[in-house]
């Protein structure tokens, strides 16, 4: 498996997601409720993931949608 294949399969953290998009963890609980943005990855109660290449599409619709 190559590195671009690694990242695209890569899960990260509330905390790291919070860093990638630039808000805090209470907008991005809002935005995954209201199904705004791609929702998270549940392992168990108290481990949740987001899924990089999810969140790295969602910024790109969301530059696309402002042009």
């Amino acid at each position: 498996m190559n590195q671009s294949q690694t990242q695209s399969k890569k899960l990260i953290s509330g905390k790291e997601t919070c860093a990638v998009v630039g808000f805090g963890r209470t907008k991005l609980n809002l935005l995954v409720k209201a199904n705004q943005f791609p929702q998270p990855i549940r392992f168990s109660q108290n481990f949740i993931r987001w899924d990089l290449e999810e969140v790295n599409n969602w910024i790109e619709q969301q530059k696309a949608a402002r042009a």
